[in-house]
């Protein structure tokens, strides 16, 4: 079934009106017709699904009558903000389009001491943008109850502590980490309970430096590994998620 994210607040008495370019891809693009239905969601935190019968077509809107509400069961049962270190090239709409096929619910870009890209003004805007367009279409294809935010960049010390304002546990991947048990990402993440927050610090290419791990754990991180192999920077969020996945979903 065809989904698409639509602001359902404009619905009135079960009739809700969708334009723009959803408008242009519901009939120009996948040549539906009234008596089809449509999953609509709200993008929102609240994860409703709402189907939709399309009833009439005008020059510019489709016109849709509510069928049911349903609460979507296509979310991870935590949170996961990605804070991902600025990469060479066109990797991070990979990682964006992945992550967000995968579960994660919020992006944060941060510029690391071996980030190579560094962008400002205008150049820094549009391609937050961009991401955030990715994000929304890759939303869309997985079937995603809602649309994470690609946040503002930030830099390593910001996102500490947004991290540690909005998360309930700070964990960094890390080829150096302790062997303490404690440390041991599989306890970690089999401690993770539903309706929690984990945040996730990704290095770009060439890793972290030491003192960003340092300052990491000053905010009460905690280092985890991903494997015995060296992963690059667009597969670490991937193998993370995919723990998650197989911990609450399988």
């Amino acid at each position: 079934m065809v989904q698409i994210f639509a602001d359902v607040s404009s619905m009135q008495d079960g009739l809700l009106a969708i334009g723009g370019s959803d408008y242009n891809h519901i009939k120009n693009v996948l040549r539906m017709h009234p008596g089809e239905k449509l999953s609509v969601r709200g993008g929102d935190s609240s994860g409703e699904e709402y189907l939709f019968e399309i009833v009439s077509f005008t020059d510019a809107q489709v016109n849709c009558r509510l069928l049911s509400v349903k609460q979507a069961e296509s979310e991870l049962p935590v949170n996961v903000l990605l804070f991902q270190g600025l990469p060479k090239s066109d990797k991070m709409d990979f990682i964006i389009q992945k992550t967000v096929e995968m579960g994660v619910s919020e992006i944060i870009p941060v510029e690391m001491h071996r980030s190579i890209v560094k962008l400002t003004g205008d150049k820094r805007r549009k391609r937050v943008a961009r991401w955030q367009a990715i994000a929304e279409a890759a939303a869309k294809q997985s079937k995603r109850a809602v649309i994470p935010r690609v946040q503002e960049i930030l830099s390593m010390k910001e996102a500490l502590a947004y991290a540690a304002e909005h998360s309930d546990l700070i964990l960094v991947p890390y080829e150096r980490m302790s062997d303490e048990p404690e440390s041991g990402t599989r306890a970690l993440i089999d401690a993770l309970q539903p309706g929690q927050t984990a945040a996730v610090f990704v290095g770009p290419e060439g890793g972290f430096e030491e003192t960003e791990v340092e300052a990491a754990v000053r905010e009460g991180a905690k280092t985890i590994s991903l494997g015995k192999r060296i992963l690059r920077t667009e597969t670490a969020a991937l193998a993370f998620l995919a723990f998650l996945t197989y911990r609450f979903e399988l």
